[in-house]
């Protein structure tokens, strides 16, 4: 267009622009902004709006603040787009400070802002902000649902997950695909795997995704042969896994001890379905077959990876070896995990204690100067449950919940 010396309008320069957007393609929309500002273009509200939409996409909020804070008038696409873009890259206060001054706003507004929350883990925040956008009468589409959904299944209140199924079937949102595979696995993580199976059961049409769901759902709940069944039902009704297929069988595998069906699974895996291991695989091998006390097999395992051990997998060995007693080994898998990430605390205690245990107490002392220097410190264990609604959380060796001195003279009780 250009080379016919045909001058591009702001319409086709907008039309441009916003698919730079859809393909993060950043380097080519600052080019045509630069070829705006050099050729006197007048950049007008419409060509704004998807300048910002442009830099909030590709994460520059620096250049799109600056467009932004230099419009007389702030029209709703340009505020969300500053929404989308800051609850993004997880600047959530800054996001909802804009959300918060827009005069009006639609459903892409409140999605943009829930969505935010959803993914900076303030899944409370979602869902009061989900709340309060049905209340000003803006009806949710499917984005904001399954953003909804995931903030439901992050805060594992299956009071809440109850809530929004019954959302969507009052909304008539229950026939569509990624909603029902995410409710399996809202459900799933809420504790509820009988109404997971319920909506998978009533699905009349499932994909790989729906079916990797249940075997995932199973495995959570650590029932190893339901997963199992699940996947040759998966395969008579011709549905292909895929690589999330496997890790989740091989997880379920994992927490149920099955050693010989997992064994199978990987290579079930590898030689029919041609799917090559990733580091998640092996280190679920390395901890199956670890907790089954087949060190010498996990170590061949390892041996053989065309990746390179990650720490996950030494760490999963590292467990395993502490677990069964086997000192030097252990001491072997720490060393390799320190070398991967220096600053690896929970390797660090692990190697103290098995030079501890071993004997070993210069070297033990050793490792503990180095914990010191660094500042390291083992990080605290932590839990939530929910209780007539409000979720409580407690920490290992924490007496910050406001019942703290009742539940403690409660458990003495129970001990003695």
């Amino acid at each position: 267009m250009k080379r016919s010396g045909v001058v591009p309008d702001q319409l086709i320069l907008a039309t441009v622009l916003s698919a730079c957007r859809h393909l993060r393609h950043l380097r080519i929309g600052k080019t045509i902004h630069s070829y705006m500002l050099v050729s006197d273009i007048l950049i007008n509200a419409h060509l704004s709006s998807a300048l910002i939409n442009l830099y909030a996409s590709c994460a520059k909020m620096d250049i799109a603040e600056k467009l932004y804070n230099g419009m007389p008038r702030k029209d709703l696409v340009s505020s969300t787009a500053m929404v989308f873009g800051y609850a993004k890259n997880r600047k959530v206060e800054i996001a909802r400070s804009i959300f918060d001054g827009m005069p009006e706003k639609d459903v892409v507004s409140w999605s943009a802002m829930i969505s935010g929350y959803a993914e900076s883990n303030q899944p409370n925040e979602a869902l009061s902000l989900f709340s309060d956008m049905q209340e000003h009468g803006i009806r949710p589409d499917e984005v904001t649902v399954l953003s909804a959904i995931s903030a439901c299944a992050n805060l594992g209140s299956l009071d809440k997950a109850i809530w929004i199924h019954s959302f969507t079937e009052n909304n008539r949102m229950t026939k569509i695909l990624r909603i029902c595979n995410a409710l399996i696995d809202m459900f799933a993580k809420c504790g509820g795997i009988t109404l997971a199976l319920n909506i998978f059961n009533e699905m009349p049409h499932k994909n790989v995704i729906t079916w990797t769901s249940m075997i995932a759902a199973f495995a959570m709940h650590g029932d190893g042969k339901s997963a199992l069944v699940m996947f040759e039902q998966m395969k008579k009704e011709g549905v292909e896994p895929n690589k999330v297929t496997f890790l989740n069988l091989l997880c379920a595998c994992c927490h149920a001890g099955l050693v010989h069906e997992g064994r199978s699974l990987f290579r079930c895996m590898v030689q029919e379905y041609r799917i090559e291991p990733m580091h998640e695989h092996y280190g679920c091998m390395v901890d199956l077959l670890g907790r089954a006390k087949l060190l010498r097999e996990a170590v061949d395992l390892i041996e053989s990876m065309h990746l390179g051990p990650n720490v996950a997998i030494w760490g999963s060995l590292l467990a395993a070896c502490w677990m069964h007693g086997d000192l030097k080994l252990g001491a072997f898998a720490a060393k390799k995990v320190l070398e991967l990430d220096p600053n690896h605390d929970g390797a660090s205690v692990l190697l103290s204690k098995i030079y501890a245990k071993s004997g070993s107490w210069n070297d033990a002392e050793e490792v503990r100067g180095v914990m010191k220097l660094h500042g390291f410190s083992k990080e605290t264990g932590s839990s939530w449950m929910e209780l007539n609604d409000p979720n409580h959380k407690f920490a290992a060796g924490g007496n910050k919940h406001p019942e703290c001195d009742k539940i403690l003279l409660k458990l003495d009780g129970k001990v003695s």
